[in-house]
């Protein structure tokens, strides 16, 4: 920048800021992409696109979702410009996080499968985080059954990957699909299964493991064993000061409704 190369400037910024994201300075990675993509002009090129959803993507884990929209639809709009599958798919992708975050599932679910349209002539990997959003999303319209296609879908792909912590992630989401589905036999198969990879190694993973468990309480007649597993669940979040990701905290609200209905009936 200081010798006026913008564009060489650009390209850097384009792939470094994964640098900040693998040692979790998300605030330090926001300033480095700052000093680049605020300042000069603005011409638009993959490079800035891609820049542009590193910074998104920052933003989304500081929990600055406008911002992360804002930086999304720049990223969309360079994407467009110079029309790259690889920009557009990350484009998409980081606009349907927002989406998603902002509770527009069905919006999510549109960006998402046009992430994965452009995804589709790239390397495997590519299509990851696109086909995760689509199941996520589809889900939370409330179409279990396609839902539950999408996840399978989704653990194979990260089982070919070897994305081990996907594979437990997507286990415990078919857990939770088959719950609503009323297959509480698949459900427990899942989740038993996800288990087994550690899924409960930390407070967020602990409060999941409760959670499921209480799902399943819950489906095979035991209401105060799951009551007792829901609040365990909520209990580990409160203390270890997290708050449940959308999904999840949906989860826990629609078996707390559950829960309370059965208490009025």
């Amino acid at each position: 920048m200081e010798n006026g190369d913008e564009e060489g400037a650009v390209e850097i910024a384009s792939n470094a800021w994964r640098l900040w994201v693998v040692a979790r300075d998300v605030a330090g990675g926001r300033a480095f992409l700052a000093s680049v993509l605020d300042k000069g002009e603005t011409k638009q090129s993959r490079a800035r696109s891609l820049a542009l959803y590193g910074d998104a993507l920052l933003a989304f884990k500081q929990g600055k979702i406008e911002e992360s929209r804002r930086r999304s639809q720049a990223a969309l709009d360079a994407a467009l410009a110079v029309n790259d599958r690889e920009a557009l798919t990350l484009a998409h992708l980081a606009a349907s996080r927002v989406a998603f975050e902002n509770g527009d599932y069905a919006k999510s679910l549109s960006l998402a499968v046009k992430a994965r349209e452009f995804a589709r002539s790239l390397d495997l990997a590519m299509g990851q985080a696109p086909l995760f959003l689509h199941a996520q999303a589809t889900r939370m319209t409330g179409d279990y059954e396609k839902a539950a296609g999408l996840f399978e879908q989704s653990l194979d792909l990260n089982r070919k990957i070897r994305d081990q912590g996907m594979v437990s992630a997507e286990l415990q989401n078919l857990g939770l699909v088959e719950i609503h589905r009323g297959n509480v036999d698949a459900a427990e198969r899942y989740f038993a299964e996800s288990e087994k990879l550690g899924s409960a190694n930390d407070p967020y993973g602990a409060a999941m493991t409760q959670l499921y468990r209480s799902a399943i309480e819950f489906v095979r007649g035991n209401r105060d064993g799951s009551r007792a597993l829901l609040q365990r669940a909520r209990s580990i979040l409160k203390e270890a000061k997290i708050d449940a990701a959308p999904d999840d905290q949906f989860e826990i609200n629609w078996l707390h409704e559950q829960l309370e209905k059965n208490v009025r009936d």
